[in-house]
């Protein structure tokens, strides 16, 4: 898996963004075909990020923003792999029109890549400001290319993004929202199109009523509860048009193959759990098996225990 971080930091002076850029290109870091440019020449990105602030009269404030792309050690991705990874990571519709130059790092027991991005938009003037919505999409696309790679993204309990009061009662396994909030995330993950998603929903045992006269989605969970989408956490990343958006870029830029197999291999899983509905892991499998525990049952599954794997297929995931 991959993990996005931004790095804080003022950053209003034309010398600390030199550094940075340096730092990122060091050769003692990296290699010269494990750097790359996004409109722009990284080996003279400093003095196009300054052309640009100047030709827009936009010299002060916030000059760059820094975030990286860390690679856990256990990780089986090449060099190639991570800055291929980072090539598709530049193309997404958020940095059009921004200057950035990146770069894998192998000084480390864990592969890297450092991102520069100049807060000047080149094509428009206009500055760098991303909502947590957006900075939320940059991520889950991360997740996307990773899996993509065959990475298995697994997520903690900072990733679930839910409310204190709800994590309290997913911590004891008896949410039914944080369930349906599952669903909803492993479906809008696979899914290219509002009818497949909801067909994933139908067999994960939802009902889903999605109606273009309606502001919001409808979800009914197997039990009959009533959940609409301004009711996941956060509510900006399940709105109509950020679900729209995610199966265009699926669409896009994902493989469908691996795609469906990862959600068809998941339905497996749960096809295959014992039937205790008496706990209350029984009625929350998908909550049952998050994380670590979703993890190691995949793995076990692509070693032939209990469901036909093929080579092919255990390449891909």
């Amino acid at each position: 898996m991959a993990v996005i971080e931004f790095i804080n930091g003022a950053n209003k002076t034309y010398g600390a963004m030199k550094r940075v850029i340096e730092y990122i290109t060091n050769p003692a870091k990296t290699e010269t075909h494990l750097v790359g440019g996004h409109n722009c020449d990284v080996n003279n990105a400093y003095h196009q990020f300054v052309l640009t602030k100047r030709h827009y009269g936009k010299e002060t404030g916030r000059q760059y923003i820094h975030f990286t792309q860390s690679f856990a050690p256990y990780d089986k991705v090449t060099t190639e792999d991570v800055k291929e990874i980072a090539d598709k990571l530049v193309q997404m519709e958020a940095f059009q029109g921004f200057q950035i130059a990146y770069a894998v790092h192998t000084d480390k027991d864990h592969l890297h890549t450092h991102f520069v991005v100049n807060t000047v938009n080149s094509e428009t003037g206009l500055k760098w400001k991303q909502s947590a919505e957006q900075l939320q999409m940059l991520k889950d696309f991360s997740d996307d290319l990773c899996r993509d790679k065959g990475l298995i993204i697994t997520e903690g309990h900072k990733g679930a993004r839910i409310n204190r009061g709800e994590y309290r009662t997913k911590e004891k396994g008896q949410s039914w929202k944080y369930e349906l909030f599952l669903a909803v995330k492993e479906s809008v993950h696979s899914a290219t199109s509002k009818d497949e998603f909801i067909a994933y929903m139908n067999k994960f045992g939802y009902k889903v009523d999605w109606r273009d006269e309606r502001k919001y989605i409808s979800f009914t969970t197997p039990e009959g509860k009533k959940c609409r989408n301004r009711k996941l956490y956060p509510p900006e990343r399940f709105t109509k048009e950020n679900l729209l958006k995610t199966f265009e870029m699926n669409k896009q830029y994902q493989d469908k193959k691996i795609l469906n197999d990862r959600i068809e291999l998941l339905f497996n899983v749960l096809r295959l759990l014992p039937d205790d509905m008496n706990h209350v892991y029984g009625k929350y499998p998908l909550t049952r098996l998050e994380g670590e525990a979703l993890n190691d049952r995949l793995n076990e599954l692509k070693k032939g225990k209990g469901l036909e794997w093929d080579h092919q297929h255990e390449s891909e995931l």
